[in-house]
């Protein structure tokens, strides 16, 4: 019995996943991320692409990943934040996870005093 256990569990883990690489569970790709954020950066309307943004910025502040100051974290200031670096990296970034690209983007734009 514990035998078989052991075997299923040694079949449930990914033999080829290198451990460095983060798992990320996704449908959408930093592409598809970049089509619904077409449009003028200060675009106030509430759409997919501001839902996301926020979303992500809301996460991150709470974590403590970024420290925005109020004075420069509106909500549309942090969605032309992110479709400027979107469409600045948009060929870099290619078809990969867009929460690593808005974290990115979010980092550069509202970074933490390291002590």
């Amino acid at each position: 019995m514990i035998l078989l256990m052991l075997a299923l569990a040694a079949a449930d883990r990914p033999a080829s996943r290198p451990a460095s690489r983060p798992v990320v569970v996704s449908s959408l790709t930093t592409q598809q991320l970049l089509e619904y954020c077409q449009g003028k950066d200060g675009d106030p309307t509430a759409n997919f692409c501001t839902g996301y943004i926020l979303g992500e910025f809301d996460a991150l502040s709470a974590s403590g990943d970024i420290c925005p100051l109020p004075a420069r974290a509106s909500n549309i200031e942090v969605a032309a934040t992110v479709r400027k670096y979107l469409r600045a990296r948009a060929k870099k970034t290619g078809t990969g996870a867009p929460s690593f690209v808005v974290r990115d983007a979010l980092r550069d734009a509202y970074p933490c005093k390291r002590r």
